[in-house]
């Protein structure tokens, strides 16, 4: 197949688990304008990326779809395992004033970064538009564009928040079941940002259940992983390789590591 097809039609045959991005939290500022190709060089303040790295956070823009009204300047959401999802507003110097935040509803952000690459703004909007008829306008209303998550090759993508659940090849009966019910199937998750790449493979492998991670030990490409579910200790492993994708439409084939479930010990 020529490498002029759509990276995610490239890439339509490589497994998800194991894909996201890792982050503890997540900051997302509200931009309803234009964003540009990479617009946390262009439009994120560099005290606001201190801010972001001393709380360990990752930055994505966000804006209401069209149709939707925009949320107040200076709007911004985070979302952490010890906080869970908060609304907020920016201070004068433009910081996260994380005292006087307030609960926010769980939100879907859908990647339509068209401007980093063509597959987010085809299938990122499109995904949009057909959620739009299927959901109620308060449901919708929990949806947002967002900036470039990663992993355009697997689009749409998106994050699901608080549970920062990284989500591809993503179908509008997934995302209606997702946000009238709180629930996904395996089949469409990359992986807690929480978690290491081979720990998101074993939670996507054991989905829906509940999962605690005791330890990841790596002996050369293999991870040993203990785990607690279900009131039993199992290991799993999950072997790492060296595969070549394309990871951008119109790029050129880059080496990335890729993990591999291979089974309980």
């Amino acid at each position: 197949m020529s490498s002029r097809a759509p990276c995610s039609v490239l890439n339509e045959k490589v497994p998800l688990a194991g894909t996201a991005p890792t982050s503890d939290s997540w900051l997302i500022v509200m931009h309803q304008g234009p964003w540009g190709e990479r617009p946390l060089d262009t439009l994120v303040s560099r005290d606001l990326t201190i801010w972001a790295n001393e709380h360990d956070a990752k930055i994505l823009l966000a804006r209401t779809p069209k149709g939707v009204d925009p949320y107040p300047l200076s709007t911004f959401l985070c979302s952490s395992r010890s906080s869970g999802l908060v609304v907020g507003t920016l201070n004068s110097q433009g910081i996260p004033n994380l005292a006087t935040t307030r609960p926010s509803s769980p939100m879907l952000l859908i990647c339509t970064n068209g401007k980093r690459d063509a597959c987010c703004a085809t299938f990122g909007r499109n995904l949009i538009t057909e959620s739009k008829k299927l959901l109620s306008p308060s449901l919708f209303g929990q949806i947002l564009e967002c900036s470039h998550i990663g992993g355009h090759r697997f689009a749409p993508t998106a994050i699901w928040l608080p549970e920062n659940l990284v989500l591809g090849r993503l179908e509008p009966h997934a995302v209606t079941g997702l946000m009238e019910h709180g629930g996904i199937g395996s089949q469409f998750i990359r992986g807690n940002t929480n978690l290491t790449p081979a720990q998101q493979v074993v939670h996507a492998s054991v989905w829906p259940q509940t999962i605690v991670f005791e330890s990841d030990e790596r002996l050369g490409t293999v991870h040993y992983i203990t785990t607690f579910i279900n009131g039993a200790t199992k290991v799993f492993t999950v072997a790492a390789t060296i595969v070549e994708v394309v990871e951008s439409c119109g790029g050129a084939s880059k080496s990335n590591t890729q993990y591999q479930l291979q089974g309980p010990v």
